[in-house]
């Protein structure tokens, strides 16, 4: 894909900073975008402990894939010696892309966790598709409450450098932070790439190396004639076009490919295949971007003759605008190549549902090399969906942000802790029937329980990274491999000032020569065009400013 974060850089337009909201609290550099505060060393990286390895643990050597477990062992372990908090309210915007949890006097997992926590746990949700405009009103009251989910978005550094989020990095730089030892099982690279002009703003947000698992309907190959895997980009097409025209499920229509952007599958796929840079390629000093790359031309390229070959959905403009829509072509099964993140093909939802109604036939899928003879190259994450961070007004009651801290490190627990154990099962008896003593595997659910719908984004934004599901070898062993070739973006973690102001209209700009050319409404020379016009609104002065930030970065 072309953005290496999850949201992306989506800029804001005038942002503005209540009284509060510019307390000083936190400073560091102002790349590309004029004086900022004194600038402060880089942080000392907070001492590294590995997650504790239970019974059955199946570890990656490739960094940034979870460790996986087939079932729950019998003993759980116990990480945290007593409540945390000190028995007042404790408040949290995060964000959401689910239903309001129901409210405390119907929630037993919320009580259960008040309880635990010995805290009034009080949590604001932002829908994701409203997070921009809510951080900038949250900002502009003035009055922040004490930990707010950042995601990776100029104007979170913004708020950052102007002194709204306690920096961190001196109360967990180093030793530091083994007075919270499950925050210590955070890997040293997160933390480096979850700074903000090398300083650590909040804990990260755990998210793996290579979130998604593609998947294609080998049956419907097979039924068509084709009994090998695609070893190229034009064997890949070829499998793809026959699917949308050779009925492979009679009776009702399929189609190989479904919408076209490029974050969707079929986006990140040609990216993957020709090897498009994560964002920015860095040769030297000097950055170039994916879209002035031959490999770019060559995926939109192949993207727009399978598309003019019949492979792709009529409507795949309009599918890769809407995410849901593109993704109930999986549950129903009428698309050939999909993706979703890796583990969502294992639980018990719809998307498992799909693989068991195909019999098998929808199967974890590794897009090739173009022509056959390289690697493909998958986009590497930074392994944080943002931060969570504390408000600088509360962090200058040291106790308090100590709270906040052993909070965090409880929510923060292994798998195979007594503490994981009730944040993902919620108590014996409540949602799950209690495991006899000695008995590993997944407690039994009780019939009826909403435990999904009770815990919500209550749950949300500390947890780390560990798969438990019947079939995780295989999904760790795929993950692994994608991960041996993925490549970050030269700058994760650096932000342009022009980019903040003018990325909605280059994102536009983008989609309105690429998509079209996709789809035959523009021929393939108008790339040259969009590049000019790319570069002349913006795309120059972000690089510009995005080189100073790389040399001003610490190491």
């Amino acid at each position: 894909m072309i953005e290496s974060s999850v949201l992306g850089r989506r800029g804001f337009l005038g942002l503005g900073l209540g009284a509060a909201a510019i307390a000083a609290a936190g400073c560091g550099t102002n790349p590309g975008g004029g004086a900022g505060p004194e600038k402060k060393p880089p942080f000392t990286s907070p001492a590294h402990t590995e997650t504790p390895r239970l019974e059955g643990a199946i570890v990656s050597k490739e960094a940034g894939v979870p460790i996986g477990y087939e079932t729950l062992p019998a003993e759980l372990i116990k990480t945290v010696d007593a409540p945390p908090g000190t028995g007042g309210p404790m408040t949290h915007v995060h964000v959401t892309w689910g239903a309001p949890v129901p409210p405390l006097d119907r929630n037993p997992w919320w009580r259960g966790l008040n309880e635990r926590l010995n805290v009034d746990f009080q949590m604001t949700t932002i829908p994701y598709a409203e997070y921009e405009a809510k951080f900038a009103t949250l900002l502009a009251g003035g009055d922040l409450p004490d930990v707010v989910q950042l995601m990776n978005l100029a104007a979170c550094a913004k708020a950052c450098r102007q002194g709204a989020f306690a920096d961190l990095s001196d109360v967990l730089g180093g030793d530091g932070i083994l007075e919270y030892k499950n925050l210590s099982n955070i890997r040293p690279d997160q933390w480096k790439a979850s700074a903000i002009d090398g300083r650590i703003y909040g804990v990260p947000i755990d998210i793996p190396a290579v979130q998604t698992q593609y998947r294609l309907r080998r049956d419907w190959a097979e039924k068509l004639g084709f009994n090998e895997d695609p070893k190229n980009a034009e064997e890949l097409a070829e499998v793809l076009a026959a699917m949308s025209k050779g009925n492979p499920e009679p009776g009702r229509k399929v189609f190989g490919g479904g919408g076209y952007s490029f974050t969707s599958t079929i986006g990140t796929v040609a990216n993957a295949m020709f090897r498009v840079p994560n964002n920015w390629r860095l040769e030297g000093e000097k950055l170039i971007h994916a879209y002035e790359t031959p490999e770019y031309e060559q995926a939109v390229t192949w993207a727009a003759n399978l598309f003019k070959a019949g492979g792709l959905h009529p409507d795949t403009l309009a599918l890769g605008a809407n995410s849901a829509k593109d993704l109930e072509l999986i549950t129903t099964g009428q698309v050939g190549l999909c993706s979703i993140s890796a583990q969502n093909w294992y639980f018990p939802n719809a998307y498992s549902e799909a693989v068991k109604a195909s019999g098998g036939g929808l199967s974890p899928f590794i897009p090739p090399g173009h022509d056959g003879s390289v690697e493909p190259q998958f986009v590497r994450s930074s392994g944080s969906y943002g931060i969570n961070a504390i408000s600088a007004k509360v962090a200058e009651d040291k106790e308090r942000l100590a709270e906040i801290l052993r909070v965090f490190n409880y929510r923060r627990a292994p798998f195979g802790s007594e503490e994981w154990y009730y944040l993902k099962y919620g108590a014996p008896g409540d949602y799950y029937e209690p495991r006899p003593a000695g008995t590993d595997g997944e407690p039994k659910m009780i019939e009826g329980t909403t435990l999904e719908t009770d815990r919500g984004a209550l749950n949300y934004g500390l947890g780390p990274q560990a798969w438990i599901f019947e079939g995780v070898d295989e999904c760790i062993k795929i993950n692994e491999q994608m991960a041996a070739t993925a490549e970050p973006d030269p700058t994760q973690g650096l932000t342009s000032e022009t980019q903040e102001r003018r990325d909605p209209q280059l994102k536009l700009l983008q989609q309105d020569f690429v998509n079209r050319i996709v789809v035959g409404e523009r021929p393939m020379t108008d790339l040259k065009e969009f590049l000019n016009q790319w570069r002349s609104q913006g795309g120059d002065q972000i690089r510009t400013e995005l080189e100073t930030a790389l040399k001003e970065r610490p190491a």
